[in-house]
């Protein structure tokens, strides 16, 4: 793929995209268990990966440790598509942050404007930054967990009608925490601005879910709502509610599954949904793009958000499949542009898949284990 057609694949997309607020995925539950039973098991199952261990250089920052490693040793590293991951990059080095190095970035613009091949983006990264893998010292993990998120899209209007009555709230004027529950907003409406009215509550309650979306509205206009504020309730998984009330097992319980399970059965809607006292507030976006917490337009399938506890916002991420080497969706150089709540962990990343529908079903599907690549920038220093 050439430059020229890789932007028009994003550009074109991101007309319907809104300001993204860190409104991650949370419709899947972490839980982080050891890989092994001991660090003794931990630290030879480390020593298989890398037989030559104490030859290699380490860096130990809290529960993360970083063990150097060799690009010839990433096996789907040469033959990554690179220019999502590039563009990415270029769009990170717009921000002044410590670990956006100025020779670096001086150098990647350079090489965009000289109509790149893969081969030199890839030479690029090899010439710049040092590959290490991160393993989870406190977890007793070498592999993590990687999810997805997206721009949800729904149907609404200005008004009211028989068909959009399913308000998007601005944040209310008697605001306050804890505010009334998702239940009590439904039944009491507060005093606020109602931004617009949608044709579906699980199609909202997704929206909540990932905390930012766009709306066609009935013109034909799309216009973009992030999160605002929360009423001070975490949110509670209706999956997880229908699993434990209803016998539903865990793993049918995809978006799509939830959605018409709801619909098939209308008079446990409020049970359900009400489970989940969580409710969002928004605000309007003019912008027509997908901005995550590093304040950058957001690249389907090349951004991933992180926690930021372990891993620098801009950093460069490869994450690679430990037993699919065919996997197209991971085996990729990813920028970790974004952070989300439920993101929390070492070896934890959550992928960006874009706008829409689409997106949304392949987010829905996403849980898969990879092993991460931590590339860091030659000249950069750690700051505990």
């Amino acid at each position: 793929m050439n430059k020229k057609k890789f932007l028009i694949n994003i550009i074109l997309p991101s007309i319907s995209a809104i300001l993204l607020s860190s409104g991650c995925s949370s419709r899947f539950e972490d839980e982080t268990k050891p890989q092994t039973s001991n660090k003794e098991q931990f630290q030879l199952q480390i020593e298989k990966i890398f037989p030559n261990l104490k030859d290699r250089n380490m860096m130990k920052l809290g529960e993360m440790e970083l063990i150097e490693t060799d690009y010839v040793e990433i096996k789907g590293w040469k033959s990554d598509t690179k220019f999502g991951s590039f563009e990415a990059f270029l769009r990170g080095c717009e921000k002044p942050r410590p670990i956006n190095m100025p020779q670096i970035c001086n150098r990647g613009r350079e090489l965009w404007g000289e109509e790149p091949n893969n081969e030199d983006l890839t030479k690029f990264f090899e010439d710049n930054f040092t590959p290490y893998f991160i393993a989870d010292n406190k977890n007793l993990r070498w592999t993590g967990t990687v999810t997805g998120y997206y721009v949800p899209l729904l149907n609404g209007s200005r008004k009211k009608t028989s068909r959009f009555k399913y308000p998007i709230y601005s944040k209310p004027k008697d605001f306050k925490l804890p505010y009334k529950t998702h239940e009590e907003i439904d039944q009491d409406p507060p005093k606020a601005n109602i931004i617009c009215w949608v044709d579906d509550r699980i199609e909202r309650l997704f929206l909540h879910i990932q905390g930012s979306g766009s709306v066609k509205l009935e013109d034909g206009s799309i216009i973009g709502v992030g999160f605002s504020a929360k009423n001070g309730y975490e949110y509670s998984s209706v999956g997880s509610y229908i699993h434990k009330h209803y016998e539903v097992p865990l793993y049918k319980l995809s978006a799509d599954y939830i959605t018409k399970w709801i619909e098939e059965h209308p008079n446990e809607a409020d049970k359900v949904l009400y489970s989940n006292k969580s409710f969002v507030f928004f605000s309007e976006q003019t912008s027509g793009r997908a901005y995550g917490a590093m304040a950058t337009n957001l690249v389907p399938k090349s951004t991933i958000a992180v926690d930021t506890k372990y891993i620098p916002l801009g950093m460069p991420i490869y994450i690679k499949s430990p037993d699919k080497p065919q996997d197209k969706i991971l085996n990729h150089l990813f920028m970790a542009q974004d952070r989300g709540g439920a993101i929390k962990g070492v070896i934890r990343a959550d992928l960006f898949f874009g706008f829409g529908k689409e997106a949304g079903d392949l987010a829905g599907k996403m849980k898969r284990d990879g092993e991460f690549y931590m590339l860091v920038p030659r000249g950069y220093k750690f700051t505990n």
